[in-house]
């Protein structure tokens, strides 16, 4: 039985630079693609190469072995800040309705006094009559 090996199969050490190279990328904000574009210089194959290698082989491996640290770090930091966002938010809505509420008050108010004055004038108008 022949067994045909590919001359551009990849190696474990293309493997492991690809896979710091691309952790590194997202770590540091930027996107998947823009370390499949570092990785193909450094390792003279095409992005498609690299993000093929990427998806089918590596992430797997890396999803297994990583992601629960970093999910739990991710869901941590996801956590206190969306109780932060909550709270701005919580915030801005008591700021926004206190507002609200100052306006109808003083709008109330102008209407209480406009109306007693209205009644002082239709009861002096009806002393007059009287």
């Amino acid at each position: 039985m022949n067994v045909k090996i590919r001359k551009d199969s990849w190696t474990v050490e293309e493997d492991n630079l690809l896979k710091e190279i691309v952790l590194k990328k997202i770590e540091q904000g930027h996107t998947q693609i823009s370390g499949f574009e570092e990785a193909s210089i450094l390792l003279g194959r095409s992005k498609q190469a690299c993000a093929f290698r990427w998806n089918k082989n590596l992430r797997p491996i890396v999803l297994q072995r990583e992601m629960p640290k970093k999910e739990a770090q991710a869901r941590d930091t996801a956590d206190s800040s969306s109780v932060q966002n909550h709270l701005q938010l919580a915030m801005e809505s008591y700021d926004e309705m206190k507002q609200s509420y100052d306006q109808i008050s003083n709008a109330y108010n102008l209407l209480k006094r406009d109306y007693e004055q209205l009644v002082n004038w239709v009861r002096q108008g009806i002393t007059h009559i009287e």
